[in-house]
C-alpha cells in the first residue's frame, strides 16, 4: 500500500509539472508575440504616419519583412499548438493512471458491501496506532460489535435483507462515532472500531451512543419485520501492551455481553411459558 501511495504521489507531481510546463510555454509564447508585435509596430508605424513619404527605397523591403514576420508567427503558433496537444494528451494519460491506482488502493482497503474499512486495513492501522500511542504516551480503545441473531435474520428474511442489515449498521456507526474513529468490517457480522485517543470512560460512552442509535433506528426500521440488536465489548490499550491481547479482551467482552443477553432472553421466554 505504501508503494502505491508513493507512486500515486509521484503521478500527482508529474501532472502538476505538466501544468507548469504548459503555463511556461504559454507565457513564453505571449512574450514572443508581444515582442514581434512591438517590433513590427516600431518598424512600420513611422512610415505609416508619414504615408511612406520618407521611406525611399526601403519600401520595397517592407512586404518581405511583414511576410517573414507573419511566417515566423505562424510557425511559432503551430509549434505551441502541437506542444499543447502533446501536454494535454500526456496529462489525460497520467490522470487515467492516477484514477486507476487510487481505485485499486481503495478496493484493497474497503469492504465492498458496507464501504467500511476491511480487516486487513484496520490490522495495519492498529500496529501504527500502537506505535504512535507508545511514543506519545496516549491511549486508544477497541470496540467490538456483533449483530445479534444475524444468521437467523439472514436465513428468514433472505440474503438481500442480510446485506442491507450490514450496510445499515455500518452507516449507523459512521453517523454516530467520531470522524477520527476507524470503522471496519472485521468479518461476517462483526465490526471492529478503533477509537483514537480514547480511554475506558470514552469507550463506554461510545457503546452507549451506538446502542442509543440502534434503538432510534428500530423506531422506524429500514427493513420490514426486523429489529436490530447488537452486542458490544471494548478494551483500552495502554503503553507497552500487546495489541493482540487487548483486541482479544474486547472480543471476549463482546461475547460475554452476547451470552448474558441470550441468557436473559431465555429466562424471559421460560417465565412466559410458565404462566
Amino acid at each position: 500500500m505504501a508503494r502505491v501511495r508513493k507512486e500515486t504521489g509521484a503521478l500527482r507531481k508529474e501532472i502538476d509539472s505538466l501544468q507548469g510546463r504548459f503555463f511556461q510555454l504559454l507565457s513564453i509564447t505571449t512574450l514572443v508575440m508581444l515582442a514581434l508585435a512591438t517590433g513590427m509596430a516600431l518598424r512600420m508605424l513611422p512610415h505609416l504616419l508619414w504615408r511612406f513619404q520618407t521611406l525611399g527605397n526601403e519600401r520595397w523591403y517592407l512586404p518581405q519583412l511583414v511576410c517573414g514576420l507573419l511566417a515566423l508567427v505562424g510557425l511559432l503558433s503551430w509549434y505551441v499548438l502541437q506542444q499543447r496537444i502533446n501536454l494535454r494528451k500526456a496529462q489525460r494519460q497520467l490522470i487515467q493512471e492516477l484514477i486507476r491506482r487510487e481505485t485499486a488502493e481503495r478496493l484493497a482497503v474497503i469492504d465492498p458491501l458496507t464501504e467500511a474499512y476491511n480487516r486487513r486495513y484496520i490490522m495495519r492501522t492498529i500496529a501504527s496506532e500502537a506505535s504512535r500511542a507508545d511514543r506519545q504516551n496516549s491511549k486508544f480503545a477497541f470496540l467490538m460489535i456483533d449483530i445479534d441473531g444475524f444468521k437467523v435474520a439472514n436465513d428468514s428474511l433472505g440474503h438481500m435483507a442480510g446485506d442491507r442489515i450490514l450496510r445499515e449498521l455500518a452507516q449507523l456507526l459512521q453517523k454516530t462515532l467520531r470522524n477520527s474513529d476507524v470503522i471496519s468490517r472485521y468479518g461476517g457480522d462483526e465490526f471492529l472500531v478503533l477509537l483514537i485517543d480514547a480511554d475506558e470512560q470514552m469507550a463506554a460512552r461510545a457503546v452507549e451512543r451506538v446502542q442509543e442509535a440502534v434503538a432510534k433506528w428500530n423506531e422506524k426500521p429500514a427493513i420490514k419485520d426486523y429489529k436490530m440488536s447488537i452486542s458490544c465489548g471494548f478494551s483500552t490499550y495502554t503503553h507497552g501492551a500487546d495489541p493482540a491481547t487487548v483486541l482479544a479482551t474486547a472480543d471476549q467482552a463482546m461475547y460475554q455481553t452476547k451470552n448474558s443477553a441470550d441468557a436473559k432472553r431465555s429466562l424471559s421466554r421460560s417465565a412466559l411459558a410458565g404462566r
